[in-house]
């Protein structure tokens, strides 16, 4: 009944007037706040003009306000001002409040609501301070985001080095170093400690605590942090938890040392409306209670799909990775993008060549939908496209270039990308139902961007399912006040028990990253025959193309792969299961190509060609390919395909191919297997001091034994451009690199690649 008092109010200008005393004297406290704010700019926006500018003053979005036109607001603009002249920014309340708070305390632990800007109030602290700081982020997706914002903000400063691992090169340079790592690659800071000065380490969607393995795997690192680097701030941040204060009682830190606490300001409002079975749309507020049903609610004036699609509008549409990969996820929608007219701006279409050409589909036989769809500025988005390309698409987006985005989860995961609108057509997400109601409430935060227009914004959300949306909604989700350091049980998990075991009994081997019983089985005969086996056939010719490409060396692959299989079953004291195996047999044959110094673009054209039987050596039917997932996997005893028997070969997708490539390279090469294979020909190593294992190490860490090239990667070069860029380089040492006078001449991704390097 709120709606329908809101819309059929007779005195709407007073309404708000008291809603801004409200907001005055509470601030946005309570999200049924900004959802009254943004049914009265909805319905009555003539009136709500006029307190418009007061409104974004209570709300302390001072960055909006450089000429307040009326008394109020040049009042509540002082705060703005204050806080400009304290930190070079009109930072918020909330923003002012954790800038405080991470100047003045050791430990700070806060939570707020998406759009907060608390990350933006970390990072500007960051960008002031004067040593190292490094940022913790639960996945190469949020990297990917970071890195982008990172080097945004230092663009023009050429003494500050963003790396995505932690390494020490240009020495030569008198550098700060901000590293943003996920938690298993933070291990590789503690051998630089004695290099590096470590002002702050800042904890992204620290809820990560929680999570079983990875959650044991971030609260070691938060101890072996304190242990190691003991005068550095740390600095947790979360959306939506109502006790940041948890990380301090998982982990004895000094209370008198500690700042923490709960925001639940927003500044960005939300309209929720609901396709009803009667076909209808309705406004609805999951705040109110039974607020979803039919009584409460108050219908849309005409259809919010045409509403959503006229063209204005940026669109967030939440789907299921399953129906991306039937390639399902565009019903309904078929009609609005067959009307786009095509992406037309120069700087969209030069995005959509470099994604053209990193995937391989600028080849014709490549038949790209996700191609087809950027040129229609409509968006893919999801955890299986190469994080190069995610990070182009999300420039794509930034820029204006998207009209309508198709995502699964990968953008609930803190990615700041705003919409208009957030659709959710699939209500299915992964975890715990804390972890779904908090995956959820990060979703609908992408709703309503923020602008620097004097004007309060908001957004809509479209859901099928209002009732579990409200509840969601209105969960509360706490984080344990103890660490599973000391609560988790091992014996339940088969294949993570000896790891969950050794990070308890602290019996994990720092510098080989496995456990010492791991180590034990894994410096045996056996193992140790079988890495040497693997080493002299890489290294039986000039060249590790001559000894294990072509046809001709078939054989060759068979035993080689045979060998490192059997070093993958010692590491785990078992036998891989049948599924398991054929995940591991196309992660080693794709591992080949790489060493190969193959691009990915060549590849997926490889794996395409095969299971579409281009060759026609299946009788026109897709070949068998088990899809990529993460091992080991005690469960996966049986194979099943990427495309089902007896399916045409013109029914493989291109996409399809692309999206499994990157998983075997992302899940199953760097994240299952790479570690495994790294420890087992150290161990080689100290056993015969053999070279070739300090090589091969090297092809498993970089792909490949090119010094130049490792070199290129270790400052930061995308592997697949490190070739173009060597063309260009005049030298290149751990102390410095410097370019020939060619490369002024080089292509335009090169020379942005290429200008922070350079002298001033």
């Amino acid at each position: 009944m709120i709606i329908k008092s809101i819309r059929e109010s007779e005195s709407p200008e007073n309404d708000i007037s008291i809603l801004l005393q409200r907001l005055h004297k509470e601030g946005p406290r309570v999200s049924d706040i900004l959802e009254k704010l943004s049914f009265y700019k909805e319905f009555h926006n003539e009136i709500f003009i006029k307190f418009e500018e007061k409104i974004i003053s209570a709300l302390g979005i001072y960055y909006k306000l450089d000429k307040p036109s009326d008394l109020y607001s040049f009042l509540m603009s002082g705060f703005g001002k204050h806080n400009e002249k304290l930190y070079g920014k009109k930072l918020t309340p909330v923003q002012a409040s954790i800038r405080n708070a991470t100047e003045t305390k050791k430990y700070t632990s806060i939570s707020a609501p998406t759009s907060a800007g608390k990350s933006f109030s970390i990072r500007e602290l960051i960008a002031s301070s004067t040593g190292d700081a490094v940022i913790v982020v639960p996945s190469r997706a949020l990297i990917a985001e970071y890195v982008g914002s990172m080097q945004r903000r230092f663009s023009e400063d050429k003494s500050v080095m963003i790396s995505s691992f932690a390494d020490h090169v240009f020495k030569g340079r008198e550098l700060r170093r901000i590293f943003i790592l996920t938690p298993e690659r933070t291990k590789d800071l503690y051998k630089l400690k004695q290099l590096l000065n470590i002002e702050i380490f800042f904890f992204d969607e620290a809820q990560i605590t929680d999570e079983k393995k990875r959650g044991l795997i971030f609260d070691v690192m938060i101890r072996r942090i304190k242990r190691n680097f003991p005068n550095s701030k740390l600095i947790f941040a979360h959306p939506f938890i109502n006790n940041p204060e948890a990380h301090f009682n998982k982990h004895g830190i000094d209370r008198n040392q500690c700042f923490s606490k709960a925001y639940p300001f927003g500044t960005v409002g939300k309209i929720c409306i609901f396709k009803h079975d009667n076909q209808k749309s309705y406004y609805f507020s999951p705040y109110t209670e039974n607020g979803h049903k039919i009584n409460n609610c108050v219908e849309f004036d005409g259809s919010f799909s045409e509403f959503a699609l006229n063209g204005k509008n940026s669109i967030l549409v939440y789907v299921s990775k399953n129906s991306i990969k039937k390639g399902d996820f565009l019903t309904g929608f078929d009609e609005y993008i067959n009307s786009l007219p095509p992406t037309s701006s120069l700087g969209g279409l030069k995005i959509i060549e470099e994604i053209q050409h990193i995937l391989g589909a600028d080849n014709s036989t490549h038949k790209s939908t996700m191609i087809e769809l950027l040129r229609k500025g409509v968006v893919i988005h999801h955890g299986s496209i190469p994080l190069e390309v995610r990070f182009l698409i999300e420039s794509f987006i930034r820029g204006g270039h998207a009209t309508i985005c198709f995502a699964t989860s990968t953008l609930a995961q803190g990615i700041n990308m705003p919409f208009d609108i957030v659709w959710i057509e699939n209500n299915r997400l992964i975890g715990t139902e804390e972890e779904r109601a908090l995956s959820f409430k990060n979703l609908i935060g992408r709703s309503g961007r923020m602008t620097d227009e004097i004007k309060f914004d908001y957004g809509y959300v479209y859901t099928n399912n209002p009732k579990l949306f409200s509840q969601r909604i209105n969960s509360t989700i706490s984080l344990k006040e103890t660490s599973l350091i000391e609560t988790c049980d091992p014996s339940e998990d088969e294949d993570d028990r000896e790891l969950l075991e050794a990070i308890k009994d602290d019996t994990l081997d720092d510098e080989k990253n496995v456990p010492l019983s791991k180590v034990e089985r894994l410096s045996g005969l056996e193992s140790i025959s079988n890495a040497k086996l693997f080493l002299d056939i890489l290294y039986s010719s000039d060249s590790i193309k001559e000894s294990i490409g072509g046809i001709q060396n078939e054989l060759k692959r068979s035993v080689a792969r045979n060998s490192l299989k059997r070093i993958f079953e010692i590491s785990l004291d078992r036998d891989l299961m049948r599924g398991e195996e054929n995940v591991f047999n196309n992660a080693v044959s794709i591992l080949f190509h790489m060493f190969q110094q193959r691009s990915f673009r060549e590849i997926v054209g490889i794996r395409f060609s095969y299971i579409s039987d281009r060759d026609k050596m299946n009788n026109g039917f897709a070949q068998f390919s088990q899809p990529a997932e993460k091992l080991p996997n005690i469960d996966r005893t049986h194979a099943f395909g990427l495309y089902e028997a007896n399916t045409p070969s013109s029914k493989v997708s291109y996409d399809a191919v692309v999206y499994d490539t990157y998983d075997y390279m992302d899940q199953v090469i760097s994240f299952s297997l790479s570690d495994i294979f790294v420890a087992a020909f150290q161990i080689y190593k100290d056993h015969n001091e053999d070279p070739r294992a300090d090589d091969v190490i090297k092809l498993f860490r970089y792909g490949t034994n090119d010094p130049y090239h490792i070199l290129l990667m270790r400052y930061g070069f995308p592997p697949d451009l490190v070739g173009e860029i060597e063309k260009y380089i005049a030298n290149i040492d751990e102390h410095e690199i410097r370019f020939k006078e060619n490369v002024k001449q080089a292509p335009s991704e090169i020379q942005e690649l290429t200008d922070w390097y350079m002298p001033d």
